[in-house]
């Protein structure tokens, strides 16, 4: 069996990595702009758009209905509103390029 790592870059290494590809670009103008990025994908998704970025992935909210639940450590049932969620479906580049580099 294959046991895979996974780390989480946040959005501080995010930034770094950026600044680093973008040297004229100072830490604190770079955080503005990944802020303002993120913040036009919530509200874009907060009006019912989807996202497609070419080669990363397409960005879309669906609809979860209401449910009936359980409280695991209690058993009690629960009653799961309808929400929104956040799907993600990465391009098809994006995966070949993953499963590529975990082979």
């Amino acid at each position: 069996m294959c046991r895979v790592v996974v780390q989480t870059m946040v959005k501080r290494e995010l930034v770094n990595t950026l600044v680093k590809a973008f040297p004229g670009i100072s830490k604190q103008d770079m955080l503005t702009v990944v802020d303002a990025f993120f913040e036009s994908m919530a509200q874009a998704m907060m009006e019912g758009q989807t996202i497609d970025l070419r080669g990363v992935g397409r960005f879309k909210i669906k609809e979860r209905k209401p449910a009936k639940g359980r409280n695991p450590k209690t058993m009690t049932p629960v009653y799961l509103p309808k929400r929104w969620v956040v799907h993600f479906k990465p391009a098809e580049s994006l995966s070949k390029r993953i499963n590529k580099k975990s082979a």
